[in-house]
């Protein structure tokens, strides 16, 4: 692994761990698990879709810093300073975060429609999730983004895709590979997991923000 692997993959795992820790990352795919007709089905397609969707997003930024580089002819140095600005703030986020009052996350109203939804539905619910979710959705641009300045050959920039995508799902992936393997015996673990990401999120949310804001500050500094 080259010199240049190492912080990007920081990076990567920072932005991934924002998404993981998303309460939307956890509490469909636990709700379809714990309460749907067919869990199994349901659950497995649910996380295909949540997958694919960060995959897609992630895919396209990832084009964005190459097609700058061919229309100026010239490395894209801008995107280290970006990272440097984008650091300061999302650190000032994540103190703004921890200083709010903690409040519990509840589920919304629209999760009970995921409890009856048919596998297609809910590859499909997965997809749209990731799109209406800002948090989700800028942590993937952010991702591409940051994979397309670090100029990988397409073999490079398909792994750092696929590693980002499987950290940012893997909250939501590992109840539903361990439901497929042992089914209801989870069931009371997964409802105290999702009860312990309701009730800490305000917390969660504001570390992974600051631990965000450093690695882009270091990497930004390191690129300059």
């Amino acid at each position: 692994m080259s010199g240049s692997w190492g912080p990007l993959l920081g990076e990567l795992t920072a932005l991934a761990a924002v998404v993981a820790f998303s309460p939307f990352s956890v509490i469909p795919a636990i709700a379809l698990v714990v309460h749907s007709a067919r869990p199994k089905p349901t659950a497995l397609a649910f996380v295909a879709g949540w997958l694919t969707g960060k995959a897609a997003i992630t895919v396209v930024f990832v084009q964005v810093p190459r097609l700058l580089d061919s229309l100026q002819g010239t490395p894209p140095h801008w995107t280290s300073w970006a990272r440097i600005a984008a650091g300061v703030l999302v650190i000032a986020a994540g103190i703004w975060y921890w200083r709010k009052p903690q409040q519990t996350v509840e589920s919304p109203k629209w999760l009970g429609r995921l409890k009856t939804i048919t596998p297609l539905g809910a590859a499909a619910a997965g997809v749209a999730l990731t799109l209406v979710n800002p948090k989700v959705l800028l942590m993937c641009a952010a991702a591409g983004l940051a994979i397309g300045s670090a100029q990988l050959s397409v073999l490079g920039a398909t792994g750092a895709v696929a590693y980002f995508t499987a950290i940012g799902g893997s909250s939501a992936a590992i109840p539903i590979l361990a439901y497929a393997v042992w089914a209801h015996r989870v069931d009371p673990y997964l409802d105290r997991f999702k009860n312990w990401m309701e009730r800490r999120q305000v917390l969660i949310t504001a570390v992974v923000l600051i631990l965000l804001g450093l690695v882009l500050i270091v990497t930004g500094i390191q690129a300059v």
